[in-house]
């Protein structure tokens, strides 16, 4: 999931984390499966999440570098 992606998934923590700008552009993932539920997610080129629709309790983190 990480490579195409950008989002490192760490299920036992409970996070999604972006890795950082995506060499693909941006994208629009649904239908992906975390922790037995849906995952719904887009994503900017510069990895900023834009809009995601996570299992409850799953957090998703903001890239670090991107933080205002």
């Amino acid at each position: 999931m990480t490579a195409l992606t950008g989002l490192e998934p760490d299920v036992p923590a409970g996070r999604l984390r972006p890795t950082g700008p995506l060499s693909v552009g941006a994208l629009t993932i649904t239908g992906l499966t975390i922790a037995g539920e849906r995952l719904d997610v887009a994503i900017g080129t510069d990895g900023r999440i834009g809009s995601v629709s996570a299992p409850a309790g799953l957090i998703v983190e903001e890239l670090a570098a991107l933080r205002s």
